[in-house]
């Protein structure tokens, strides 16, 4: 009996993957997004016409489990040198945006009312010269394609709009839901993160949590609320980033003291996945994202003094704590200029008044 039963389950493990559409033995290939296999034929006949798989990544089943092993290792250095640093005249710089011509948009909204504001400056050399400036408390901003600063207030329900000339502008009106993260897509897209009336926290099933994507045109064209099971996505959409393929990278607070994950999703409502930083911290605190040219994750976090460097499957590359190596305090905003160079929004330190912004240069291999 234990012959035949031994001899059943070898015959079982021999019976080859079949193809996930065809059911054929000659599987070749790999979707990592949607976890199947095929072969040649079905891979561009239907894998390719799937509406959804646009971006997908597909890989040879020779190359699974072929990772090289230095992309599983975890460097302590992210950033190489700090290039220089500028005082601004804010307590704090809690978003950092970069555009041509050595632009820099960044704002305060912390307890220092008279503080509030939103910089346009162009950045030189030892200084930051001051465009424009615009007195709101504002949550988070954006730039368009047209040059345009579009940005959120506290606790509104309106997109607003600040032109080259100074004129602000309703363009997008979201009540009763109130409006919290916003983002520009390389398709120039405006993405939103959004939650119902009542209490931010705690999030229970009958709490409206979503990230809306709209065209240019402001009308909308995706809602994520929902993963694949039915399960809320977001708490609280506080940072909203993408990367070449589209896919979101969502800063989403948990509580009412900033502790959180990133939470990685594409346009379908399918979760790729989750990051609540190193299980040995405790205490993850996600404030700042930005996007390397490679698609890697930057991720300044404001409790641990630390810089995360994740890629698009959610592996950890590189954790830096700069407080330690380079007298940074209180990360709040993270971006890249147009030259490649990391930039850093900081708080005051005990010897300053003002927060920072520190422009810094990554590892080349994490970028």
């Amino acid at each position: 009996m234990a012959t035949a039963s031994q001899s059943t389950i070898i015959r079982k493990a021999q019976v080859p993957v079949s193809c996930y559409f065809c059911k054929g033995q000659g599987i070749k290939w790999k979707c990592e997004d949607c976890n199947v296999r095929m072969c040649d034929s079905c891979k561009v006949t239907v894998h390719q016409g799937l509406r959804c798989s646009q971006d997908h990544d597909v890989i040879s089943i020779q190359d699974i489990g072929k990772s090289p092993q230095s992309s599983q290792e975890v460097t302590s250095v992210v950033i190489s040198s700090v290039c220089d640093s500028y005082t601004t005249t804010l307590p704090a710089v809690h978003t950092l945006l970069c555009a041509d011509d050595d632009l820099l948009y960044f704002t305060y909204n912390g307890s220092v009312s008279d503080k509030h504001l939103l910089v346009k400056g162009k950045r030189f050399q030892s200084s930051i010269k001051i465009l424009q400036t615009l007195k709101r408390r504002i949550c988070d901003i954006a730039i368009n394609k047209d040059s345009e600063i579009l940005f959120i207030e506290y606790h509104d329900n309106k997109v607003q709009v600040l032109s080259l000339t100074g004129e602000v502008k309703t363009v997008l009106e979201s009540s009763p839901m109130t409006l919290l993260g916003i983002h520009v897509n390389k398709d120039n897209e405006v993405i939103v993160g959004l939650r119902g009336p009542g209490p931010p926290f705690p999030v229970n099933d009958f709490s409206a949590r979503q990230v809306i994507i709209f065209g240019s045109d402001y009308h909308r064209r995706v809602t994520l609320e929902f993963d694949k099971k039915g399960n809320k996505l977001f708490s609280y959409a506080k940072r909203i980033c993408t990367d070449s393929k589209n896919y979101l990278y969502v800063v989403d607070c948990i509580d009412n003291i900033h502790n959180g994950r990133i939470v990685a999703v594409d346009r379908n409502c399918r979760l790729r996945f989750t990051y609540g930083g190193q299980k040995n911290f405790g205490t993850f605190q996600p404030t700042g994202i930005t996007i390397t040219p490679s698609d890697n994750i930057v991720i300044a976090d404001l409790f641990n003094y630390a810089i995360h460097v994740i890629d698009s499957k959610g592996d950890l590359l590189g954790l830096q704590f700069i407080f330690i190596d380079l007298g940074i305090v209180d990360p709040y905003s993270v971006c890249f200029d147009t030259k490649g160079y990391l930039l850093i929004g900081s708080g005051k330190d005990k010897n300053d008044i003002y927060g920072k912004i520190y422009v810094a240069k990554m590892t080349d291999s994490l970028t």
